[in-house]
């Protein structure tokens, strides 16, 4: 059992294990499609397409996590949360791919080409890794390397030399998934009815908030160069 898990209830015969859980991840899952939608006729720019899709895919994992790992894993079972660990990695890669298109005029064509067989390569080997080690863990340094590392660090080279805000605020938005990602490890509970994982989930929906707010300020590269 979780450390400080959520109370079983029952409406009717409907039994939701995690309640709180399922609730603060289907208020992520809002924001990460209200993200998808509301950017949907920004621009037609490849990086901002990528991002949008990161959106997407990830409150898509979201929702198959709220439902078969929290809400009714007592029905399908914990081998089916592959369904969402592979979703996420789905969404993850869609991030590192989106940071790569957008500062590629930053970074120029030999580290840019350098960078997509690196992240092409390491896609591949989380797919495989996940199904081999059939690990949770898997997802999070995919995670870890696609945000952290990739996302990150291109965007702040980016930042810097043209000030873009989509830079400033997907920064912004993975340095609040990294406190969300702390207040899991820590297991930082205020009580079995909203516990790490229900705060983590509050983090991870401002997180996403952030990097939405990046993706609307979005302005062409030939324009942030200028």
């Amino acid at each position: 059992m979780t450390p400080f898990q959520n109370p079983t209830i029952h409406i009717g015969d409907l039994r939701i294990d995690e309640p709180i859980t399922t609730l603060t991840d289907l208020l992520f899952i809002g924001v990460c499609f209200f993200a998808f939608f509301k950017t949907k006729n920004i621009s037609d720019d490849k990086g901002l397409t990528l991002y949008r899709w990161f959106f997407l895919l990830t409150g898509a994992s979201t929702l198959v996590a709220a439902l078969i790992g929290h809400a009714f894993l007592y029905y399908f079972g914990v081998d089916a949360k592959i369904y969402g660990w592979v979703t996420g990695i789905f969404g993850t890669s869609f991030a590192q791919f989106a940071a790569l298109y957008h500062v590629r005029k930053s970074i120029g064509e030999s580290a840019f080409k350098s960078l997509l067989i690196l992240c092409c390569v390491e896609v591949v080997t989380a797919f495989v890794s996940v199904f081999v080690f059939w690990s949770f863990v898997v997802v999070e340094v995919h995670s870890a390397f696609g945000l952290v590392l990739i996302v990150t660090i291109l965007e702040n080279i980016h930042y810097k030399k043209t000030k873009s805000q989509l830079s400033l605020f997907m920064i912004y938005g993975v340095g609040m998934a990294v406190v969300a990602v702390l207040c899991h490890v820590f297991k930082l509970a205020f009580s079995i009815w909203f516990n790490h994982a229900d705060l983590s989930h509050i983090f991870m929906a401002i997180s996403m908030y952030l990097m939405y707010k990046g993706a609307s300020k979005y302005q062409s590269p030939s324009i942030e160069l200028v």
